[in-house]
């Protein structure tokens, strides 16, 4: 049997012993693989698209530039279950008196990476959908900020670690200092990092007022003709976990890894993507364009 080659990401030191876990179980299960880590996504999906490996664990961004680049025929094996019904989460400091969209018309909002799609491009696809006027400001720092027009919705942009498409928070949690400061008055921010800091109450003092349509976030992506017998040999394998997610290992995997069971995509799934797609289209995000 061929060893799969898959490529991931390295966004978090973390990342080493889940592939570690991952492949191990792999290997006696009866399905070889090994993976490559990339500093970014642009350059996991380039070399995806080249066929230097055979599987990329994408993030919804990547996902729909690959889909892109292979005319829509690309194809997504698995995903987690938290990775159905992901939302985008808009914020706001306790007492501001921001209760919907359109109170945000004078206010300073804050957007993450420009191509994390929960803190960036699905923000930005239902503001402009809200029918709000926007200033968009561009700032790699957090602690810039632009002053509000009265008559226009001033969005301030921090594009930190761009290239891993939000995986690592960073901008996410830019937003919320900047909340949290007074610098900002709302801003963007992803339900899995809602339900983290509500769950360590690390923001007390900031809340949720919006809540966008469920999309979905990751996958394994794999070109249109990558072997089916490879494919649902390496599906079988991830999903043969969920009947051993209470071993110590698989557990500490599927905890660092943020799920509770492997799920194959299917229709549904592929369906709740094309707001994603839709956005990215809009925004001129389509293209991979390797640094």
């Amino acid at each position: 049997m061929k060893t799969i080659l898959l490529g991931a990401v390295a966004y978090d030191p973390k990342v080493v012993p889940i592939w570690d876990i991952i492949r191990e179980y792999a290997n006696n299960y009866g399905c070889k693989l090994d993976y490559v880590l990339f500093s970014n996504y642009e350059r996991q999906i380039d070399a995806l698209l080249k066929a230097h490996i055979d599987i990329a664990w994408n993030t919804n961004t990547a996902w729909i530039r690959t889909l892109y680049a292979t005319q829509n025929k690309a194809k997504a094996l698995i995903m987690r279950d938290t990775d159905v019904n992901f939302t985008t989460k808009f914020v706001c400091k306790k007492g501001s008196g921001i209760k919907t969209l359109k109170d945000l018309q004078g206010k300073n909002f804050g957007l993450g990476s420009m191509d994390s799609a929960q803190a960036a491009i699905m923000a930005l696809y239902y503001l402009k959908r809200a029918g709000i006027s926007l200033d968009i400001k561009e700032f790699n720092s957090p602690n810039e900020c632009g002053r509000a027009n009265e008559k226009e919705l001033s969005v301030v942009r921090y594009n930190s670690d761009v290239g891993k498409h939000g995986d690592t928070g960073r901008s996410e949690y830019d937003i919320l200092e900047g909340i949290k400061s007074g610098r900002l008055d709302a801003g963007s921010i992803g339900s899995s990092t809602w339900a983290r800091i509500l769950e360590n109450g690390s923001y007390p003092e900031i809340e949720s007022f919006w809540t966008s349509e469920g999309y979905c976030h990751c996958n394994f992506s794999v070109l249109p003709n990558f072997d089916e017998a490879l494919g649902e040999k390496f599906s079988q394998m991830l999903l043969s976990q969920n009947e051993r997610k209470n071993e110590e290992l698989i557990s500490k995997m599927m905890t660092m890894e943020g799920l509770n069971r492997w799920i194959r995509v299917g229709k549904s799934e592929l369906e709740a993507y094309h707001k994603v797609y839709e956005a990215m289209k809009e925004q001129n995000l389509l293209e991979n364009k390797v640094g």
